[in-house]
């Protein structure tokens, strides 16, 4: 991994993703009430967004943030849908799937670097 990866876009969004994943994973273990909402917002909001958007670059860093953050929202939507649809409602697996897609993704972006 070349340290000029990490100052583009799609490197810093790796970055990103890869902390977050297990941090919210983290703070949803906890059983103490002060640590599992800000996990939960924490692992819908980034995780399944920076799986994604660590593979395109944007070109500017607040619309790779903004599209990181709709890319998650609708990735739960879309996941949420689908659960409700084959009457599998099992929203604690798709998150927790979510956060080990998202380290996969982001930690091979990392490991690739520039090269695809």
């Amino acid at each position: 991994m070349s340290a000029g990866f990490i100052r583009q876009l799609p490197g810093r969004t790796a970055c990103f993703g890869l902390v977050c994943a297990p941090l919210a994973v983290v703070l949803l273990v906890i059983p103490e009430p002060w640590a599992r909402l800000p996990g939960a917002f924490l692992l819908a909001c980034v995780p399944p967004g920076a799986m994604i958007m660590c593979w395109l670059d944007s070109g500017d860093g607040v619309a790779q943030a903004c599209l990181t953050l709709l890319t998650s929202l609708s990735c739960l939507a879309l996941s949420g849908a689908i659960m409700i649809w084959a009457s599998a409602w099992h929203p604690k697996v798709a998150l927790y799937g979510f956060a080990v897609a998202a380290v996969l993704s982001c930690g091979t972006r990392l490991v690739l670097g520039t090269r695809r």
